[in-house]
């Protein structure tokens, strides 16, 4: 049942956009714009699964799950190798904060996406009707 709710290839598509957008963002450019990236790929993906509201919550929270650890060990990697070994205790307590708020956003964007691509339909089956 899981198998056939979950997407996993969109889901991985946006976990390597969310990986992408973190590193050209954080990693090269100094600023951080995970949180939004997670809304926009959550809202992607749902838009992408064509389906229910529950079901983009799903893949919403899959994906939250699945890039929040990818990005968050990045970071603990990171600032581990910057010297801050001693701060290992803060870093991670910080890193699963971070990883529940873009579990959550990832999931806010996946209903919306969802939402999104409800009225996407109804709009185009208003356009066909007026059409005949």
């Amino acid at each position: 049942m899981i198998k056939e709710i979950i997407k996993w290839r969109t889901v991985i598509i946006g976990a390597v956009i969310i990986l992408t957008s973190y590193i050209i963002s954080d990693i090269i450019s100094g600023v951080s714009l995970i949180l939004p990236s997670f809304l926009l790929v959550g809202l992607v993906v749902g838009f992408i699964i064509n389906e229910t509201e529950k079901n983009g919550a799903l893949n919403g929270v899959v994906l939250g799950v699945i890039g929040g650890i990818i990005t968050n060990v990045i970071l603990i990697v990171m600032m581990y190798l910057q010297g801050y070994g001693d701060f290992i205790v803060s870093i991670i307590s910080t890193a699963l904060i971070y990883l529940v708020l873009e579990i959550v956003v990832a999931t806010v964007g996946g209903v919306f996406g969802s939402l999104l691509r409800i009225e996407f339909d109804k709009s185009e089956m208003e356009y066909e009707e007026v059409e005949e």
